[in-house]
């Protein structure tokens, strides 16, 4: 085989190893707006695996990090979007990778009656099990945050900045 024809097939498969882990991202986001934790669960890699959210919390492994997701997200008054944006992945190795994934978020709160606009950006490295791309790592980094309460029928600013707010002591 010629190394041109090597080459293209290096970058044939770099091509394709750069959807699939896309379509990963992709199919965690839905499932955390469908409400559905086997989903999440998933799309990360079984065993140890660093999972830094933030104002959510930090996990070692994702059946942590699953139940979190659960006990926050997964309730009727809860409705969520996730929107995965300008994605950028490297291939590091045969079966490794990393990538950063940018992320509109915007969540209404029925019970509270508040409204959360979040963006921000995904560091994430991917490793290839039985091959399939998995998350094996994970940090969000929140670039900017804006909270509303609706409650008493107009919209009150309840938070603006380049993070989120500080929680309660």
């Amino acid at each position: 085989m010629s190394n041109h024809s090597t080459d293209q097939q290096d970058s044939l498969q770099a091509l394709l190893d750069k959807q699939a882990i896309c379509e990963l991202k992709y199919r965690y986001l839905n499932a955390c707006d469908d409400k559905a934790p086997e989903r999440v669960t998933a799309c990360f890699a079984p065993g140890p695996v660093e999972i830094n959210f933030g104002h959510i919390g930090q996990f070692a492994n994702r059946e942590d990090f699953v139940a979190v997701f659960v006990e926050l997200g997964c309730h009727e008054h809860i409705v969520d979007m996730h929107h995965a944006q300008n994605p950028l992945v490297e291939i590091t190795g045969p079966d490794s990778a990393r990538g950063r994934v940018g992320l509109r978020f915007h969540s209404i709160n029925t019970q509270d009656k508040t409204t959360v606009q979040l963006s921000g950006f995904y560091e994430d490295e991917y490793r290839r099990i039985d091959g399939d791309w998995l998350i094996s790592a994970s940090t969000f980094n929140v670039c900017s945050a804006f909270i509303t309460d609706y409650s008493s029928g107009n919209d009150t600013v309840v938070w603006a900045g380049n993070h989120m707010p500080p929680q309660p002591s």
